[in-house]
């Protein structure tokens, strides 16, 4: 456990947290098990429903759920993600909102985190607050101090607080008893309203503690508290030391197991990242039912798109002349080839659609890597990390079929079929330098490092609507024969007359139009995004020895991908190892 003076603990990045849990874990105690298995379950049903996995998630969470009581605040995170993967899966506003006071009961401060909330889940979740009928505590922070009657015991801390808002953190603050120095500082383990956190037997000597528990938000502004500096809580420590036993024979000391030469990693892995920039397959989508004014620009641009397929667009307005008057002619509806030619904008027109900045995964990766050991704790190795996309899913119109066949069977079909594009196998690369902690004589040895290299990795990125299978960059779900937020204008390739709203060609492309809308497949859209150029950033991981030229490893890769567009990617790689 990390210590410090009576300061306020700052925040610290993802490399620091990961070494802090490392060490909690290390002390070998059975404190945190229950609470561990919950998060462990909490973080694979987070991870499911993020994959839209939904049943597996939710069997999961009522299988962890299964033997915990009702009243256990830890259950709290579980509960409320088992009523927002609910009305995800089924939109049953009743059934989440009984699921919502089942985790109102286990802790009523339960909140819902911010890449999971919406106005619709929060509003159930405050239904079920006062459908409870539970009351909130009366007190900030809820605590029962510790106490260990044996010799060499830890003291392990657990406080419930009133809520632990985003970015916050709650802060423990203790000193031996008696003790007229600072007081030392720790930043608790948090899980939902949940904070844990301990002190070693090596650190209190076996002697009373005295402590108090601050509660922070993320402008470093104290929320609550249970004690204080003038008035700390006591932690009882009795310890009753027997007489000491007779030595016994010292023995041997253990064989050394010093590091291999050369390592062969074999790693397979996954990854979560920051999605910026732009869709891969996606061009930008017109929207004639919203409120986007579908003008003459839009209907060009997506005539051009549809004819040009595989191809390059027009590249200016001359071009497109030139080059699609032809086509105007035949499926260019109640607009003349000039009419379009005027509005087409190059640009805007070969413009992807734009991604907002979110949480996004890389499901899977192979990561091969040689190394050699250049010192006695040191290792330089090269790396690969080829990656294939799986899960994505953007279906468009036939791009290799010709104009005539995917007028008929793609742009003009009530029910199109499309087909399915799938993004390429991206790869990266580069060198890697670790340092090895621990002892010669262990098997298992810990070690930190970083890396940089080049290359490139897509990130999966839901869309947030639906595909586009007949090719007009309408998602099919919003299929509309004209636009009349603004001045009237068809929206390709339906033939409506502006001029004649109530002739029998407008009424056909109007019941044309609905009819696409009637039997889309509203599924969202799955694509990628691809970042990097260039990447760096640090890992952690452990190497297990298993025997003379075989070995396990498992490590946290967390760097940033640069410049094509400046991203956050984390990676989780475990695999075999052949040493020699």
């Amino acid at each position: 456990m990390r210590t410090q003076t009576y300061v306020r603990p700052s925040l610290v990045g993802l490399l620091s947290a990961a070494l802090s849990l490392a060490v909690f874990l290390s002390a070998g105690t059975a404190f945190a098990d229950a609470r561990d298995d919950l998060k462990a379950a909490y973080n694979k049903a987070l991870g499911q429903y993020n994959n839209l996995e939904l049943d597996p998630a939710l069997a999961g969470l009522d299988q962890a759920l299964a033997g915990a009581t009702a009243d256990d605040p830890a259950t709290a995170p579980l509960r409320m993600l088992r009523a927002v993967i609910i009305f995800s899966n089924s939109g049953d506003k009743n059934a989440t909102t009984a699921a919502f006071v089942d985790a109102v009961k286990a802790d009523y401060n339960v909140a819902i985190p911010t890449e999971l909330r919406s106005p619709d889940v929060q509003k159930l979740l405050d239904k079920a607050r006062k459908d409870s009928g539970a009351s909130a505590p009366t007190e900030a922070v809820r605590h029962t101090s510790p106490s260990t009657d044996a010799c060499g015991q830890d003291l392990q801390f657990e406080v419930v607080a009133s809520g632990i808002p985003d970015g916050g953190q709650v802060a423990l603050y203790w000193r031996v008893q008696g003790d007229t120095g600072e007081f030392k500082s720790v930043t608790m383990d948090s899980f939902g309203n949940i904070a844990t956190a301990q002190v070693l037997a090596s650190e209190h000597g076996d002697k009373p503690v005295e402590y108090f528990v601050y509660v922070y938000d993320a402008g470093n502004k104290a929320l609550g508290n249970k004690g204080a500096q003038d008035s700390p809580l006591v932690a009882e420590v009795k310890c009753v030391k027997e007489e000491p036993k007779a030595k016994e024979p010292e023995k041997p000391p253990p064989p050394k197991h010093s590091l291999p030469k050369i390592f062969i990693n074999i790693g397979l892995g996954t990854g979560v990242g920051v999605a910026r920039g732009v869709a891969d397959q996606s061009y930008s989508q017109y929207d004639p039912q919203g409120n986007f004014n579908y003008g003459l620009k839009e209907f060009a641009c997506a005539l051009a798109r549809w004819s040009s397929g595989t191809s390059d667009l027009p590249g200016d307005p001359i071009q497109y002349q030139t080059q699609m008057g032809p086509t105007v002619m035949a499926y260019g509806g109640p607009y003349t080839i000039d009419q379009l030619a005027t509005a087409y904008n190059a640009g805007e027109c070969a413009a992807h659609h734009k991604v907002s900045t979110g949480m996004a995964s890389a499901p899977f990766h192979i990561a091969p890597e040689i190394g050699g050991r250049i010192g006695k704790k040191l290792v330089l190795s090269g790396f690969l990390r080829i990656q294939a996309v799986t899960g994505s899913k953007v279906y468009r119109d036939d791009p290799k079929a010709s104009l005539p066949d995917s007028y008929m069977n793609d742009v003009t079909n009530p029910n199109p079929e499309g087909i399915r594009g799938k993004p390429g196998i991206t790869m990266a690369g580069g060198l890697k330098i670790k340092y090895f902690l621990g002892s010669d004589e262990k098997k298992f040895r810990l070690f930190v490092g970083g890396f940089l290299g080049g290359g490139f990795t897509r990130l999966r990125v839901p869309m947030g609507f639906a595909n586009d299978r007949n090719g007009n960059s309408v998602p099919d779900d919003k299929e509309a024969a004209f636009e009349g937020a603004g001045q009237c204008t068809a929206v390709w390739p339906y033939k409506y007359n502006c001029g004649d709203p109530g002739s029998m060609e407008s009424q056909g492309a109007i019941q044309q139009a609905a009819t696409v809308t009637a039997n889309a497949d509203k599924s969202q859209r799955i694509d990628t995004v691809r970042i990097g150029g260039g990447l760096l950033g640090g890992v952690f991981g452990f190497h297990w020895q298993a025997a003379k030229h075989f070995g396990l490893f498992g490590e946290l890769q967390v760097g940033v991908w640069f410049p094509r567009t400046t991203s956050l990617l984390i990676d989780l790689n475990v695999g075999p190892v052949i040493t020699f």
